[in-house]
């Protein structure tokens, strides 16, 4: 077989590349070794806010109360909130499988894609047939996969991953989850709130480590009241699973106090790996660390006919990093004299738990490390002064927005609130187009409307900066 481009995966990054090269009229092949649609679609973005959005439902049942509806309920059963997932799974799967692809013009085979050479791939079918294929330019999207930490005896246990936990037949009695970053925590709440007894275990001393301190401290507070057990600033010293329980040993970093956890499931989230094994990037000599697949601002590998985009290349691992790494190789290919530039430098990050936590730039650590306390300002609005969110019992949320002091310059913010995601789409565009915080204190906000939290940050920068400074 002959190709002029070839794209390995067919995840996020890899279907808008070869979507939008088929519908240019170009040849396109799009090889996947396991599902069409990749991880966000089957295992990762859609099966947990699909998850997520039935437990808030659940949630919002049992608080009730606090918005002043009474009604009793004793028990429910959420085993059909698994099978919900499932059908959205399938349901966006069927716009993204082979027959559909087919239907606008892209070529597509399930196979393992591995390098011959700089110019041709063989293929392994699932039969162990062979093929190859020559091409003239190659996009590699090949993703990333669960990172499994190398805790004794875990590897002959029945542990799920975000790969397998969507595959449950029924809610689980106990739930214990290794990891408590983004997906630990998604999870844990939408299934403690399911009905599970839910129990998260990490060894850094906060919920997700890389984000704010503030909104991590929130988090805890809400998944305490919701019920979670937290065993923070842990390591966990071995599993074992027999009688259809797992028993994992845990041991306090800080205390070195031993406890040990039961539980009917355990889910591991500890991170991702990268997909790079079976390529034998080594053939096309196509240079890579265990960080990634090394590229530069045009996504091209050391090889400049063969691109590299999405997970492969390395954190942050983000769909919306992918796609936006695809929609630029695929301008660069169609338009090769105007190619366009690979930006991460205002890339959003949203967990979902709820509320949602959304930021954008350096957390306020960080900008005292890069700029020094004295240079910048953090402009803070409580939910409990929100008009909105007194409203909806929201007042535990923020918004909080860092400046470099005098200019008002955006560098970071944090929102967390009910449409984080949504709302930090406004501090995003004020960064890429350099609009300074003083001015959207000058932009009409609806009320009442959460976003006016970030219009009363902004007034912040004369009541809290400017005037004090006359003073």
């Amino acid at each position: 077989m002959k190709y002029k481009y070839v794209v390995i995966g067919a995840g996020a990054a890899g279907l808008v590349v070869a979507i939008g090269l088929a519908k240019a009229k170009k040849k396109v092949l799009l090889i996947e070794n396991n599902l069409f649609g990749g991880d966000c679609t089957n295992y990762g973005c859609i099966p947990s806010k699909t998850l997520i959005a039935s437990a808030k439902i659940a949630h919002n049942i049992k608080t009730a109360k606090d918005f002043g509806i009474n009604f009793k309920i004793d028990e429910f059963d959420a085993t059909l909130a698994l099978k919900r997932v499932k059908d959205v799974i399938e349901k966006i799967r069927s716009h993204e499988d082979e027959t559909s692809l087919q239907k606008i013009g892209v070529d597509t085979i399930k196979a393992k894609a591995s390098f011959q050479s700089e110019n041709s791939l063989k293929l392994v079918f699932e039969d162990g047939k062979e093929d190859f294929v020559e091409f003239t330019k190659a996009i590699i999207a090949s993703g990333s996969s669960p990172l499994i930490p190398p805790i004794e005896n875990l590897d002959i246990t029945p542990f799920d991953t975000n790969e397998t936990i969507f595959n449950l037949d029924k809610i689980p009695k106990s739930l214990t989850i290794i990891g408590a970053g983004a997906i630990g925590c998604e999870i844990g709440q939408a299934f403690q709130r399911l009905g599970s007894k839910v129990t998260l275990i990490d060894m850094s001393p906060r919920l997700l480590v890389n984000e704010d301190f503030d909104a991590s401290k929130i988090l805890k507070k809400i998944f305490e009241k919701e019920d979670l057990s937290l065993y923070l600033n842990s390591s966990v010293n071995s599993v074992k699973y027999q009688n259809d329980t797992f028993e994992i040993l845990i041991k306090n970093n800080e205390n070195g106090y031993v406890n040990q956890i039961k539980s009917e499931r355990l889910l591991i989230a500890t991170g991702r790996a990268l997909n790079v094994g079976e390529l034998n990037l080594e053939n096309a000599a196509i240079s890579y660390t265990n960080k990634g697949i090394l590229i530069d601002s045009f996504a091209k590998t050391n090889k400049k006919h063969i691109f590299a985009i999405g997970d492969i290349t390395g954190e942050p691992f983000f769909t919306h990093k992918a796609e936006n790494m695809a929609r630029a190789v695929l301008f660069s290919l169609l338009v090769p004299i105007l190619k366009k530039k690979i930006t991460s430098k205002q890339m959003p990050r949203v967990t979902f738990t709820e509320p949602e936590i959304a930021s954008i730039g350096l957390a306020e650590d960080q900008a005292i490390k890069k700029y020094s306390q004295k240079k910048i300002a953090v402009y803070f609005v409580s939910f409990e002064d929100l008009d909105r969110a007194i409203c909806e019992n929201e007042k535990d949320g923020f918004v909080k927005i860092i400046t470099l002091k005098w200019t008002s310059e955006i560098i970071g913010a944090t929102i967390i609130a009910k449409r984080a995601g949504e709302m930090i789409a406004e501090i995003l565009l004020a960064m890429k187009k350099h609009i300074k915080l003083s001015s959207i204190s000058n932009i009409i906000h609806p009320y009442p409307t959460y976003n006016l939290a970030i219009r009363k940050a902004a007034d912040k920068y004369l009541t809290e900066t400017i005037f004090k400074r006359k003073k």
